[in-house]
């Protein structure tokens, strides 16, 4: 199922065909230098894939294929995802994209498309990103898409940021 267009990505829900082409990108040690879990192997990304499958069933969202709309070609993933943050119960978004895409923006147009999902389909009211302390490119990406910096912590022994967003207020014209 398609999640949202961008004018050059698509994000959709993951099948269990997709497990070798994301593996490709996970487990590539400059993609994956920023995960608390390191690179994958390809039954890690099955599991992976597993999870954001339960997600999309049990919450309605998880992390999204993201795919070049020209080649068809899974180039990462972006998406939304339930995360426990000090003692609290966040909605966190998390992109990682292959490396011969790095520099293009995709990972600003892939995350924007997840929260505005969340946002307007999902009624998500607050979205973080947990980002660590000295990865200026993703923090790059989430000051982009309108994050700001909420606070600084411990997340699974890494100093981070946690940048956060919220879901814009309308109120009706009188």
């Amino acid at each position: 199922m398609v999640i949202a267009e961008t004018p050059r990505l698509l994000l959709r829900e993951f099948s269990s065909n997709d497990v070798g082409a994301l593996a490709e990108i996970l487990r590539d040690p400059k993609v994956m230098e920023f995960s608390t879990n390191g690179p994958c192997t390809e039954e890690e990304t099955r599991q992976f894939i597993d999870w954001c499958l339960d997600s999309y069933r049990d919450h309605g969202f998880g992390q999204w294929a993201v795919v070049d709309r020209l080649s068809g070609a899974i180039i990462g993933f972006c998406g939304l995802s339930h995360v426990e943050l000090d003692g609290a119960q966040e909605i966190e978004v998390g992109y990682r994209l292959a490396p011969s895409v790095w520099g293009q923006g995709l990972a600003s147009e892939a995350a924007g498309a997840a929260l505005e999902y969340g946002f307007s389909h999902c009624h998500i009211g607050s979205i973080i990103a947990i980002i660590a302390t000295r990865h200026v490119v993703s923090a790059s990406v989430a000051e982009k898409v309108g994050f700001r910096i909420n606070t600084h912590t411990k997340y699974r022994d890494w100093d981070v940021r946690i940048y956060r967003k919220r879901r814009a207020v309308t109120t009706g014209a009188a």
